[in-house]
């Protein structure tokens, strides 16, 4: 009986050492890609208020163009980029170049890629027919930028997932999300300014792709991981087997989660017109704000999860789940109902005002499924790195169909914001569907009590500014109530220390800036 006390005990002790220690490398490279994240975001709703809506229709066909190579990359890449990450921990060895892992996901991307290459000559005329669409017809010719779009948004993708193995998110962070953040907005102002056709927009997109996919391998030079040895894999047969198999589920996955939660912005692109595309994609990048840390703390816990799943921690897993759900509802319910202080003041402040203010609803719809999937936390990386991982593949493939079948019907009903609440719709079911199967499968949840508290906080936060009274200067107002906002919601999470993460990140914060501002002693 003591020896199991002490065992116990000792148990206890691990988890406690585990949970301080990587919570701690989470922490810190969360709070690094969060300041490369926001800073995206700070240009991005500068250049979303003052440069994008001069410009809606070639926005409509960038984020057209990127989708579609997007989604026809998960493809190219036959499931190279989720086995980056799934199968590391078993190949793990710096003496052996981790088993060849990275020359082998190359070689599976580079076959593919080859594959597209010989069949793009009969995907073409489909791509024109449904991705143009009739009203947009006259953008055809932009089809064949899709080819290097998709190479580099692949390799993109692929270096800044298997990088995230080293646990180093930050400069992959920059080159993958900053990079075009700062380009695009001088691309399209260049445009504007009539020295740039629409072929010389695009053409500069893929150039600016392109840089941060030289980036990205640069960095995998400077960390010391570009090495590309000879694959274990190829011997491996028993690996072999298990890699097809889930590198067949990535592709089906992928394509799957495009379809259920991206298809919207092609919909109405080929649906509606480019400029109704142009609306919708400025109201998504204001609700995507809400989900940019959980993007982060997937990145950095990903790797973490497959570890710890591949040996079986399930109260680890456990630990970094509920921490995932309680850190991600404070932030995303703060940003949610922040951005939906502030947006009348937004729409007012940008150019042609009635037509963004068809946007409101969009923001609304997609900034709510947001919300609600980081209050899940991190469900799909546990569920993915798991034995059920087909679970997923199943899930996702039967929420795309209901994805498109809810566009179709609510397209024609409420435009703009009849997309956004198909894609609202299906996010919700994907995420209380997950819920459910890890609470059968694993019996544990990601709430806590102290998620209670929040919400009222915030609520309360939310009605006590809406009821402040407003200036003549919609800037003022803008400035004033996010400030309001963030003060009132901000210091009760902090003085109630509902989540001690986010006090560690605050306290930490104070101290650096105290530090900063201290006057030396005379």
């Amino acid at each position: 009986m003591g020896i199991q006390m002490v065992a116990g005990a000792n148990s206890c002790k691990g988890i406690h050492h585990w949970e301080e220690m990587h919570m701690g490398i989470i922490q810190r490279q969360g709070l690094k890609s969060s300041i490369i994240s926001y800073i995206g975001i700070a240009l991005g709703v500068l250049s979303t208020i003052y440069i994008y809506p001069h410009a809606l229709e070639i926005l409509g066909l960038f984020r057209s163009l990127v989708d579609a190579s997007i989604l026809i990359g998960i493809v190219v890449m036959m499931g190279s980029s989720v086995s980056a990450v799934r199968f590391f921990p078993k190949y793990q060895d710096a003496a052996s170049g981790h088993g060849g892992l990275l020359t082998w996901l190359l070689l599976v991307s580079g076959v593919g890629f080859v594959i597209f290459l010989l069949l793009y000559p009969f995907l073409n005329s489909w791509m024109i027919e449904y991705i143009f669409g009739e009203e947009n017809r006259k953008y055809a010719d932009m089809a064949i930028y899709i080819i290097p779009l998709t190479l580099f948004l692949a390799l993109i993708n692929l270096l800044s997932r298997y990088i995230s193995n080293f646990r180093l998110i930050t400069i992959p962070a920059a080159l993958e999300q900053l990079s075009i953040k700062l380009t695009l907005p001088v691309i399209v102002l260049i445009y504007l300014q009539g020295w740039l056709s629409v072929e010389g927009v695009v053409i500069c997109v893929v150039a600016s792709f392109g840089l941060a996919t030289l980036g990205m391998i640069y960095y995998l030079m400077y960390i010391g991981e570009l090495k590309l040895a000879k694959p274990v894999i190829i011997k491996d047969k028993a690996g072999l087997k298990e890699y097809y198999r889930y590198a067949w589920y990535g592709i089906l996955s992928g394509v799957g989660s495009q379809v259920a939660f991206r298809i919207d912005q092609l919909m109405v692109f080929s649906l509606i017109k480019s400029q109704a595309a142009g609306v919708y994609s400025i109201s998504w990048a204001l609700s995507e704000i809400i989900v940019k840390p959980m993007r982060m703390l997937s990145n950095i816990s990903g790797p973490m999860l497959a570890q710890k799943i591949e040996d079986n921690k399930m109260d680890e897993v456990k630990v970094i789940y509920q921490k995932s759900s309680l850190t991600m509802t404070i932030i995303g319910a703060g940003l949610f109902f922040l951005i939906w202080t502030v947006l009348p003041y937004i729409f007012i402040m940008m150019p042609e005002t009635t037509v963004m203010q068809q946007g409101a609803y969009v923001v609304f719809f997609l900034g709510l499924a947001q919300m609600w999937d980081m209050m899940t936390g991190v469900n799909n990386e546990i569920i993915s790195y798991s034995k059920y991982y087909r679970f997923i593949l199943y899930l996702t493939l039967l929420l795309g169909v209901v994805n498109v079948g809810a566009n179709f019907l609510f397209i024609p009903m409420y435009g703009l914001a009849g997309s956004a609440l198909a894609t609202c719709i299906s996010l919700f079911l994907f995420n209380v569907i997950k819920l459910i199967f890890i609470q059968v499968k694993f019996g544990f949840h990601p709430f806590t009590s102290r998620i209670f508290p929040v919400v009222g906080f915030v609520i309360g936060a939310w009605l006590l500014t809406r009821a402040l009274p407003e200036s003549d200067s919609n800037i003022i107002n803008l400035f004033y109530k996010s400030a309001v906002f963030t003060i009132l919601y901000g210091s009760a999470i902090w003085k109630f220390n509902i989540s001690p993460d986010i006090n560690h990140w605050i306290d930490l914060a104070i101290s650096k800036a105290t530090t900063i501002f201290k006057k030396p002693k005379m």
